[in-house]
């Protein structure tokens, strides 16, 4: 399975750009897969699964890649090309014309992070475990009300930050390859979509807690609080 498929058309753009399709291919992304095996982890009839597949299969986004014969029916095996699907330049044009596409681009990224997050181990969420042995963790979502031009600064330093992961992950795989450490098969995953809009939902006459409450000093799952009164970790009494 190769990283990148190219989105060519507008054909496979509207073929993809559908819950359901997402939500096979994600499935497929992990594993090969029959028709049957798929309807039965979505709960679906076969038949719906296999218009879907076909579906698919024609644009180019899976493949059968292997056949399997079971009381005298051969099954196929699908598999997804790519995980990682990019719109060709010559696309821009109709995303601008058709922004609805644009918007299903965006909200397939989501769907993919919920089947990630549905199928992620218990461990990947212990945030309350004794420091050492938390894992990475970031969640949060948000409004920020200011100028286009200083939102796209930040988002400039936002995206050296991203390089900066993508450099993370160049050492520690070399570092692997050498034999200097062990490869324990644990990966960050993160999703990241944001756009502008002229509807503000959060907004609040007072932003304060709560009498008796006070804020955390940690950003990992956004803002979380405590009562005032409560114990630190050495047992003392927190005023």
């Amino acid at each position: 399975m190769k990283r990148y498929m190219v989105i060519e058309n507008l054909e496979q753009l509207k073929a993809i750009s559908d819950a359901l399709r997402m939500e096979i291919i994600n499935l497929l992304v992990r594993e090969e897969q029959t028709g049957k095996q798929l309807a039965t982890q979505l709960s679906l009839s076969p038949s719906k699964v296999h218009y879907h597949l076909k579906e698919l299969e024609h644009h180019g986004f899976i493949e059968v890649v292997r056949t399997e014969e079971k009381n005298g029916i051969v099954q196929k095996f699908y598999r997804s090309k790519a995980y990682d699907f990019k719109v060709s330049d010559a696309l821009l044009p109709s995303l601008k014309d058709d922004t609805v596409l644009m918007q299903e681009t965006m909200l397939n990224h989501l769907r993919s992070s919920i089947t990630r997050l549905y199928n992620a181990p218990e461990e990947s969420f212990l945030y309350f475990a004794e420091e050492s042995k938390r894992p990475p963790l970031f969640g949060c979502h948000g409004e920020v009300k200011g100028p286009r031009d200083e939102i796209n600064a930040w988002l400039d330093k936002y995206r050296e930050l991203l390089k900066e992961l993508g450099d993370i992950e160049e050492r520690h795989l070399r570092r692997i390859a050498s034999g200097e450490i062990e490869d324990t098969n644990e990966v960050f995953y993160f999703v990241h979509v944001g756009f502008m809009t002229n509807e503000r939902v959060y907004v609040a006459e007072d932003e304060s807690l709560p009498d008796g409450y006070e804020f955390i000093n940690d950003t990992t799952v956004g803002k979380i609080s405590r009562r005032a009164d409560a114990n630190d970790d050495d047992g003392n009494s927190v005023t």
